[in-house]
């Protein structure tokens, strides 16, 4: 799998106050970094919560990061943006949108997802409340689309 490119302007970090020690942080980053699933994410985020309470949304916004950039390499995604403006996903090439499964997610997310062939094929989400939202709406969109053989 290639490298997904990410343009997330949205905090995403393990703050000092919820985990105190810098050997606790490395691990909670390591769990992370390792996240390739729904079932993964919600396996950390269990984890985290039991040693350190509820998370704070900066750390929730990295663990949805992780899923979601994880769904996107598997769809031939170049780059992830999330920002005021919403989201979107910049395919490498456009024989990636021919995929029958996000055939099958743009059709489900119909109003909710648009096509842009400006620069690269894109798919763009509007924006949510805050890019944490964003980028959920993005994971359901791909997590959807990974579920068809």
């Amino acid at each position: 799998q290639e490298a997904v490119d990410l343009d997330i302007r949205t905090t995403a970090f393990i703050p000092e106050t919820y985990v105190e020690s810098n050997a606790g942080r490395l691990d909670c980053y390591k769990q992370i970094a390792e996240i390739r699933s729904t079932e993964d994410y919600k396996r950390v985020c269990l984890s985290m919560e039991e040693m350190y309470g509820r998370l704070p949304q900066e750390t929730l916004n990295l663990l949805v990061i992780a899923v979601l950039k994880s769904y996107a390499a598997k769809f031939g995604v170049k780059k992830i943006s999330v920002g005021p403006k919403g989201g979107a996903l910049e395919f490498a090439a456009l024989d990636s949108l021919g995929d029958d499964r996000l055939q099958a997610a743009m059709e489900k997310y119909r109003g909710a997802v648009e096509l842009e062939m400006t620069s690269a094929p894109t798919l763009r989400f509007p924006p949510k409340e805050d890019g944490g939202k964003t980028m959920v709406q993005m994971t359901k969109f791909l997590k959807f689309a990974s579920t068809f053989a």
